[in-house]
């Protein structure tokens, strides 16, 4: 049974010679980081990210932040209430690609000046897809689940477009992916859609740090975070 699926996700994303151009919008619900010695009291502001997809590859980057604006927050910290900035700090670049067919990822991340690069195997989400259905965004869309993500995620895709693939790091499904839900703490959700008969080159995003594996991606990240915190001042 699992070979038939794995048969048809790759016979629809084959014959599916088009080009797709979306914008997704990400939604913070609340900070993972959030704990008893620190919350973020004002909300994040949604990330807008385009979506290009044509030919097996895709590409997923941000195009609006709070790149030059930093929000003035309150944590709490031992008992006091300390004014900070925001304790979810956002990228400058954040930037996603996909090659389905060689399942390769890319990613490229920059944030307080500092590069972080990426590049490693596609993971295998193995999906469960439920019977559940809901319409979203004008699309008639199935849920599936994993807990193959950092967090239990619900993806909501559409076998009204057929390709395999979907925003972030998100793909493996036999259809669009139209929302996505990362536990209780953020949603990715399409905005708008284009869909164009030609077929368009999609290019590797330069690497501007030596790539690493995802996991030591994200490992990076956490420990240069960690090392530059409000937080530090008062330990």
């Amino acid at each position: 049974m699992k070979r038939i699926f794995i048969f048809l996700v790759l016979l629809t994303t084959q014959s599916y010679g088009q080009t797709i151009k979306g914008v997704y919008i990400h939604t913070h619900l609340k900070s993972m980081s959030s704990d008893a010695n620190g919350v973020t009291e004002n909300p994040v502001k949604p990330e807008t990210f385009s979506f290009f997809y044509s030919a097996q590859k895709s590409l997923y980057e941000m195009i609006s932040s709070q790149k030059s604006k930093i929000d003035t927050s309150h944590i709490f910290h031992n008992g006091l209430k300390l004014e900070t900035y925001n304790a979810v700090t956002l990228a400058d670049v954040d930037i996603t690609y996909k090659n389905l067919k060689n399942n390769q990822i890319i990613k490229e991340y920059n944030i307080r000046n500092s590069d972080f690069s990426a590049k490693d195997k596609l993971t295998d989400y193995e999906w469960t897809i439920t019977n559940e259905t809901a319409v979203i965004n004008g699309y008639k869309c199935k849920k599936a689940t994993t807990k193959k993500a950092f967090v239990p995620t619900t993806a909501w895709f559409t076998e009204e477009i057929p390709i395999n693939d979907g925003p972030f790091e998100f793909w493996g499904l036999p259809g669009l992916i139209i929302k996505v839900e990362l536990g209780g703490y953020s949603t990715i959700a399409l905005e708008t859609l284009k869909i164009t008969k030609e077929t368009s080159e999609i290019k590797e995003p330069q690497n501007k740090s030596t790539q690493v594996t995802l996991d030591n991606f994200y490992s990076s990240i956490e420990a240069y975070l960690e090392g530059t915190s409000p937080l530090n001042k008062y330990k």
